[in-house]
């Protein structure tokens, strides 16, 4: 996934035109963005640091070092201070994810303190992973899960092809199939996935203020959402920047495309 999820497709609009157009946009100045990750897998984890640009801008995001960033357990009372390893990547030493604590970021830049703190969801296991052609020109990967009852549960699918992570993420949040044994198709581009790959799907728990984010994000990114505006998705981060932080479970499944 891109540093900073900042965009909107306008490529249906402008298919249909046979004059080249040139939207005018606002050109905001630039903002800082914060985009921080801590699971239950072992680390070490990683907050990136970065400034927007431009709409019309590349997406080079210039990163932003020389910023104080700390992870703390707040269940346990334990603090890791960041290291920067390369310029606008800040990693932890020897914290833990464990579902059920609560973790706080807190990144200091230029004078402002941002703070966002979240508790890590109980794991959902992932079961099996199959895979459907039955359009013939896509194949779709599957994931099956039990998801537990009387839980409201938030998760994002994310998939790997050959060891590549896909650009591509969805979002589901389990209001109307509370308790129920979970099939569900996954999108992706017709040429992703091919016949005798490796595909990794990963089942990732998080909490309602990251399913905001992402779904906002995922509906302008990947549903071609024409009637918004250039949008920013709802920060779960307070001082007034870009991005997310998430305190996440992950299960993920292995599985061969034979057909």
């Amino acid at each position: 996934m891109k540093k900073l999820v900042f965009f909107i497709l306008f490529s249906a609009i402008l298919s249909s035109c046979q004059k080249v157009v040139s939207l005018s946009l606002n050109q905001a100045a630039p903002q800082l963005g914060i985009q921080g990750i801590i699971s239950d897998t072992s680390g070490p984890y990683h907050v990136l640091i970065y400034n927007s640009v431009g709409f019309y801008s590349n997406n080079l995001y210039p990163n932003v070092s020389g910023a104080s960033v700390s992870i703390t357990d707040i269940t346990t009372g334990t603090t890791d201070s960041m290291t920067e390893t390369t310029a606008g990547d800040y990693i932890t030493h020897s914290i833990v994810g464990t579902p059920g604590n609560t973790y706080q970021l807190k990144v200091t830049v230029g004078g402002t303190t941002y703070i966002s703190s979240f508790t890590m969801p109980q794991p959902v296991l992932l079961d099996s992973v199959s895979f459907d052609n039955q359009t013939k020109s896509t194949i779709r990967a599957v994931a099956h899960f039990q998801d537990p009852a009387g839980i409201i549960n938030f998760y994002k699918y994310s998939t790997a092809v050959n060891g590549v992570v896909l650009n591509r993420f969805q979002t589901f949040e389990d209001r109307l199939s509370d308790g129920r044994y979970i099939t569900d198709k996954l999108d992706n581009d017709s040429s992703e996935i091919k016949n005798n790959d490796l595909v990794r799907v990963s089942l990732v728990g998080i909490d309602a203020n990251v399913y905001t984010f992402l779904s906002e994000a995922e509906k302008v990114a990947y549903q071609n959402d024409q009637l918004s505006a250039p949008a920013t998705p709802t920060s779960n981060i307070s001082g007034g920047c870009l991005g997310y932080f998430s305190a996440q479970t992950v299960s993920s499944k292995d599985g061969y495309v034979k057909f």
